[in-house]
């Protein structure tokens, strides 16, 4: 038989709690989202216009030497987009989107959390009153305590839950809706 004590300690390292890591993932998504739409447009926008940014706003001048002076430079400054910090922008871009790839797998592949159900833990239906909550509660911690069963590895955990259920809907009366 094992004593209290021996159902906290921990055996090997192995048996060290797993924490939920999930939040982490849903933040860090959020945050390259947040980050990679504004830098895409802007790596794009730089691609398809170029480097410089012609002021023509209010110039109506249509002759046929400016139309062709101002459509040399928009040629130039599109040759002029591939400079060393275009480049590294576009790889630190792809670096990210990486990034992005790779927690969106994460997140697609995280399992949705379980719920907890003190009712359906007790095994009674959601309107019951409370002698029917104390009466499953002691049936069935009688049953399932762990001194009850020293065979079962999960018989304090099952009973940690069930008390955490009935400490649950003890409390349900005191949040109803008075009218």
């Amino acid at each position: 038989m094992s004593t209290f004590q021996d159902n906290f300690k921990r055996d090997s390292e192995e048996d060290q709690l797993n924490y939920d890591d999930s939040a982490f993932y849903y933040f860090s998504l959020a945050v390259l989202t947040f980050v990679l739409l504004p830098y895409t447009y802007y790596v794009v926008k730089r691609f398809i216009y170029g480097a410089v940014e012609l002021q023509t706003e209010g110039l109506q001048c249509e002759s046929e030497w400016f139309q062709k002076l101002l459509k040399s430079k928009k040629q130039e400054a599109r040759k002029s987009v591939w400079t060393k910090s275009y480049v590294f922008r576009i790889v630190c871009g792809v670096f990210l989107s990486y990034l992005w790839y790779l927690n969106f797998n994460m997140v697609s592949s995280i399992e949705s959390l379980q719920t907890f159900d003190p009712f359906q833990v007790l095994e009674i239906p959601a309107d019951a009153d409370i002698r029917a909550i104390k009466s499953a509660y002691r049936k069935m911690s009688v049953k399932i305590h762990p001194d009850k069963n020293p065979d079962n590895p999960l018989a304090v955990s099952e009973f940690i839950r069930l008390t955490k259920a009935y400490k649950v809907t003890n409390l349900l009366p005191y949040f109803a809706f008075r009218s």
